[in-house]
């Protein structure tokens, strides 16, 4: 049996060194020689392109914290991402194949690993700055930030002044816009009206709009409301048209903007002027 085997052995290491005249099948050394060289090439230029992938995906991640910049999320430092993406350990090739190919394989396998968490980690990074860039589009579009009426405004109204009334310093909690009885006001902001309607103090007819967020809206002195309390309204929606009811002296708006319950001044908040015609388009077209 030694020496059936032994011969068998023989003839094979003759056949290969042949050409495989018997035609057994078996690659030759100089065949199998070739296959490496071509595999190590391949596993070669495979890592090569996967470097490639990983600087893009760097670049990505400066990409994202840009991103992260403009919706106001906190930006993914150099370490935190490494921690987040570090790559499973090469299985280890030893004695299957040469020394030089299982360093390429394990070195691709690693590298491999790795670049498949950068790009969970990034998946996961973009689907939160996407989350917050909806939220930030309800958050923007409620804060009270248009002028709520045209007209003449007294931009320094806010803070202490001297009542018309009774001569004495009182502190004034909103801006006061002139104008002519019956000039329309708008929504400054995405909201629900809490309050519409009389209020029986010197505020005479007054509409109040909550935001959410903490921020509400008054406007006061009004001739008539047109939004009732529990309608939603959008910013730049007619609400109510301007008057002289309550304690005034004459024909205006009485305005003000309450963030987590402090009176702020609402001037603060104005943006540049307002196309009143190009807003009510928007909503028609919206409702569309």
């Amino acid at each position: 049996a030694v020496l059936t085997t032994a011969g068998l052995f023989t003839l094979g290491i003759v056949n290969n060194s042949y050409g495989d005249f018997l035609g057994l099948g078996l690659k030759t050394a100089g065949e199998l020689s070739t296959e490496n060289i071509l595999l190590r090439n391949q596993l070669a230029e495979l890592n090569e392109r996967m470097d490639r992938y990983s600087e893009y995906l760097n670049s990505f991640a400066q990409s994202d914290n840009q991103l992260r910049s403009i919706v106001n999320l906190p930006k993914i430092d150099y370490e935190t991402r490494q921690l987040g993406t570090g790559g499973a350990s090469a299985e280890s090739y030893e004695g299957l194949v040469s020394s030089e190919a299982g360093k390429l394989i394990s070195a691709s396998q690693t590298l491999l690993n790795k670049l498949d968490k950068e790009i969970e980690f990034q998946k996961g990074s973009y689907e939160a700055i996407y989350r917050q860039y909806e939220n930030n589009k309800v958050v923007f579009s409620s804060i009270p930030a248009i002028k709520p009426m045209v007209g003449t405004y007294s931009y320094h109204g806010f803070g202490m002044r001297k009542d018309p009334f009774i001569g004495v310093l009182k502190r004034h909690e909103g801006v006061d816009i002139h104008n002519d009885v019956g000039t329309p006001v708008y929504a400054t902001g995405d909201g629900v009206v809490e309050f519409s309607g009389p209020t029986g103090s010197g505020y005479g007819i007054a509409l109040e709009l909550n935001h959410g967020f903490g921020y509400k809206s008054w406007y006061a002195h009004l001739s008539k409301c047109v939004a009732r309390s529990g309608e939603r309204v959008k910013r730049g929606q007619l609400i109510a048209y301007s008057g002289n009811t309550g304690r005034s002296t004459g024909p205006h708006l009485h305005y003000e903007v309450i963030r987590n319950g402090d009176k702020m001044n609402p001037v603060e908040f104005f943006v540049d002027d307002v196309d009143y015609e190009k807003i009510r388009s928007q909503l028609v077209d919206n409702r569309k």
